[in-house]
């Protein structure tokens, strides 16, 4: 075998061509200039008015308000089961479904941070910024809209704060980024990990998924959709879960 087959295999398999490795090498950007450069530029709200918005966003779940979360797939079933789990679970009959997937974090973050991505007399213009969730869980109605899991990242980072990237440098960058923000408002996320593992909760979560199983196990449930009802209840558990960094 050639030297340069030798290198470019690794325990018998062929090396993944990354092309985030040739363009950082190409314009000579070294890991940790980006990172820095990533977390540098994010924009998180300040520390009082998350304290304010975490809040308003817990007394509008506990009275029974307006609050939202992210759509689930693409059928409508889903979501459905969602709107039920809030409402059997946490007594909110009023949990509403972003269907574009980040109209409502859209809406509030300005007032959250002082910036928007469209012009208007309030809040300072920034440009090619995305609104980040910086810990994932959108289907979680304590986590989608939460001032704790947003925030603005500049476009040519925000690949690399999800799941849409791939490979170490992603790898690598979500644990900083998420490190980060966990520093930045661990009394708040403290707070969200203590509602979200409360005893009595865990046990409410537990026995509404197994009245849904059961419910999917009649015989009128047809193979199919007793699948996407076992893949709900997964979600659920995911989504559901305190924040670990």
């Amino acid at each position: 075998m050639s030297k340069k087959k030798q290198n470019s295999t690794e325990q018998g398999h062929e090396v993944a061509l990354d092309a985030y490795d040739i363009f950082f090498a190409k314009f000579k950007i070294t890991k940790a200039e980006f990172f820095k450069f990533g977390l540098d530029n994010t924009i998180y709200a300040p520390k009082g008015r998350a304290e304010k918005y975490w809040k308003e966003l817990k007394q509008r779940i506990k009275n029974n308000e307006a609050v939202h979360i992210r759509k689930y797939g693409m059928k409508p079933h889903g979501n459905k089961l969602f709107i039920e789990f809030y409402k059997n679970v946490f007594g909110n009959e009023n949990v509403q479904i972003d269907i574009p997937g980040n109209i409502e974090p859209g809406r509030i973050f300005p007032d959250m941070t002082g910036y928007s991505r469209v012009e208007n007399s309030r809040h300072k213009l920034i440009k090619n910024y995305q609104i980040s969730h910086i810990f994932g869980k959108t289907k979680n109605v304590y986590a989608f809209t939460a001032p704790w899991n947003m925030a603005y990242t500049p476009k040519v980072i925000d690949p690399f704060t999800g799941n849409e990237t791939y490979g170490d440098w992603a790898k690598e960058y979500r644990v900083k980024f998420q490190k980060n923000t966990y520093s930045r408002f661990k009394s708040l996320i403290e707070d969200y990990n203590e509602i979200i593992t409360n005893p009595t909760l865990r046990k409410r979560i537990e026995m509404h998924l197994e009245k849904i199983y059961d419910r999917s196990r009649s015989p009128k449930v047809d193979i199919q959709e007793q699948r996407s009802v076992d893949k709900w209840i997964k979600a659920v558990r995911e989504e559901l879960t305190p924040i670990s960094v």
